[in-house]
C-alpha cells in the first residue's frame, strides 16, 4: 500500500525476474518473477516441487540462481551468503518448525542472531535475566510491528 493506504507503490521494493536455478537435470526455478511492494504481505503458494522454497533461498541468497537478477530497491543484487542478504534488510524464516521445540518461536527466530559481547559486558549481558528481558523486548517488538501493520 502506499502511505495514504489508496494502493500499490508504483514500483516493487524487491523484484527478481526470470530466476533459473538447475540442480543437474532437475530445473528447481525456471525463468520465475517475483514482485514485493513496500508494506505488502506476501504469501508464496504453490504445489509440492513448485519451486516455493528454491526462489525464497534465491531472494535470501541461500542459493545463487543460474540465471536472471534480483533487485532491491530499483539496484540489482547479487546475494552470495543469506548474511549479505540480512544486511540488506532481508531475513526470511524457514518453514522448518522444528529448529528448537524447547525455545519458544521469538527463540527460535532469533537463533544464530544472539548478541556477542566480550569482557564486562558479557558478564551482565549473559545473564538468564538479561537474556529474559532481551527476548521479551524482541516478542514486543514483533507484536508492536504486527499490530502496526494490520491498522492500515
Amino acid at each position: 500500500m502506499d502511505p495514504e493506504g489508496v494502493g500499490m507503490s508504483a514500483e516493487p521494493i524487491l523484484q527478481a525476474r526470470g530466476l533459473v536455478k538447475r540442480y543437474g537435470h532437475v530445473t528447481a526455478l525456471d525463468h520465475a518473477d517475483f514482485n514485493l511492494y513496500p508494506g505488502e504481505i506476501l504469501g508464496v503458494i504453490g504445489d509440492n516441487g513448485a519451486g516455493k522454497s528454491t526462489l525464497i533461498k534465491a531472494l535470501c541468497g541461500a542459493v545463487i540462481p543460474d540465471a536472471g537478477e534480483i533487485m532491491l530497491a530499483g539496484k540489482v543484487v547479487n546475494f552470495r551468503t543469506p548474511l549479505e542478504a540480512r544486511e540488506a534488510g532481508i531475513e526470511t524464516v524457514y518453514q522448518d518448525l522444528a529448529l528448537s521445540p524447547a525455545l519458544s518461536i521469538a527463540d527460535n527466530m532469533f537463533l544464530g542472531r544472539e548478541i556477542r559481547l566480550s569482557g564486562r559486558a558479557r558478564a551482565i549481558f549473559s545473564h538468564p535475566r538479561s537474556q529474559h528481558d532481551a527476548a521479551h523486548c524482541a516478542r514486543k517488538a514483533v507484536r508492536t510491528r504486527i499490530d502496526d501493520d494490520s491498522k492500515h
